[in-house]
């Protein structure tokens, strides 16, 4: 048999998981080739702690290479500008990796575009990833010194609400422990159409659980909401409301990476990859694809629009079943099809001291199985989980 050269582009919680597995399945038989724009592999769940000093980086963070070069596994530190599918080439500006498969794991953009005024080095801060979490960790620590209104929004397009309520009730416990909440009042601004929607219509009883906590905390919300623009010291919203404030978040919509956005025909207008429920590419049968580069369709038209949430727990699995069909596809063994309706739904949102956790049997689609686990142990859980993930990873175990 041809030893098969598998490339996988990218190495967070996709790229990683699928490396690992395919090494798992394949062995020595066949070569195994991530690239990564840096060899850093961020616990990105983390970053709600990190504006307020409660992680340092050292904790959510490891080097992805020993546990990769373990397995035989090879790593190329490298920015990756376009692919070629026609003629099944990675290319690294100058030079290009051939393969004879492709894992497509190369994330997604914040859209700060979008809203004029937002994002890093303008007036709304963001914990999409480290670089712009340790904006908003500096930020927050100035913000302390004065107070002030607080803005925090999850904008049109954006798919990852929980983080924005994590971090939303994050900062309320602080600046309750540091007694300043009577002087800094929040406004809570999201595109869903409720509280609690998270992208994929609601699950169990979320909805009434958020706005009793809400009214206890003394948290304004406004829902169905999409934000003009961000200026020094308020957030306008396209319908003419302007709000006040001194500290500003915005979880961002988002768009495919600018690997995928170069590659004609790879991806469709916003930057992400159709595929079938394989994670296989519809025209190009050899290249996969999972966690956040691939399209997701939403489960129902909402007023502003919410995109699916597809980070960690359904991003793995859609990094396993691909690794599992390049696998299948070389032996000739039976595929396994997994639609992403039908992951299951399990997260955990933090509130510092307490928080919720969701379980639910499907993603999208009609749940058997749904339930909401309030209290302290859900902030136990979340910390337990980035530990187990932490330790576990960092040794090459997913």
């Amino acid at each position: 048999m041809k030893r098969m050269n598998i490339v996988v582009a990218g190495n967070s919680f996709a790229g990683f998981t699928a490396a690992i597995e395919l090494k798992q399945l394949v062995g020595y038989d066949h070569e195994i080739i991530v690239i990564g724009r840096t060899p850093d592999f961020v616990f990105v769940p983390s970053l709600i702690w990190y504006p307020f000093g409660l992680r340092k980086e050292e904790d959510i963070m490891f080097d992805v290479r020993p546990p990769f070069y373990q397995r035989d596994i090879k790593f190329f530190e490298a920015e990756i500008v376009r692919f070629d599918p026609g003629n099944k080439q990675v290319w690294l500006h100058d030079e290009y990796l051939p393969y004879d498969y492709l894992v497509i794991a190369t994330g997604s953009n914040p859209d700060y575009e979008n809203i004029p005024g937002s994002g890093p080095g303008k007036f709304s801060h963001c914990i999409c990833d480290l670089t712009c979490a340790r904006e908003a960790k500096k930020a927050w620590k100035e913000y302390m010194g004065h107070g002030g209104p607080i803005v925090v929004a999850a904008a049109q397009g954006s798919a990852y609400f929980g983080s924005a309520y994590e971090f939303l009730f994050n900062a309320y416990y602080q600046l309750s422990t540091a007694g300043l909440s009577s002087d800094a009042p929040i406004t809570f601004v999201t595109s869903e159409p409720f509280l609690g929607h998270l992208g994929i219509g609601g699950i169990a009883n979320l909805r009434e659980m958020g706005e009793r906590l809400f009214k206890q905390y003394k948290i304004d919300w406004i829902t169905n909401a999409s934000i003009k623009e961000v200026l020094p010291a308020k957030v306008v919203l396209n319908d003419g409301t302007e709000l006040p404030s001194r500290y500003t978040l915005i979880i961002p919509g988002f768009c495919g990476s600018d690997a995928v956005m170069n590659s004609a025909e790879l991806g469709n207008e916003t930057g992400f990859i159709e595929t079938n429920d394989e994670y296989r590419h519809h025209d190009f049968p050899e290249i996969y694809a999972a966690g956040l580069s691939v399209d997701v369709e939403q489960p129902e038209e909402t007023e502003v629009l919410c995109n699916v949430p597809r980070t960690s727990y359904p991003t793995e699995m859609m990094a396993k079943t691909a690794a599992w069909n390049i696998y299948a596809d070389i032996y000739g063994l039976e595929k396994k099809s997994l639609p992403f309706s039908d992951i299951n739904a399990y997260s955990v949102l933090d509130a510092a001291n307490e928080g919720m956790m969701i379980i639910g049997d499907h993603m999208l689609s009609t749940r058997g199985l749904e339930m909401i686990i309030p209290g302290p142990q859900a902030h136990w859980a979340k910390v337990a989980h980035e530990k187990y993930f932490m330790l576990s990873r960092s040794m090459g175990i997913v």
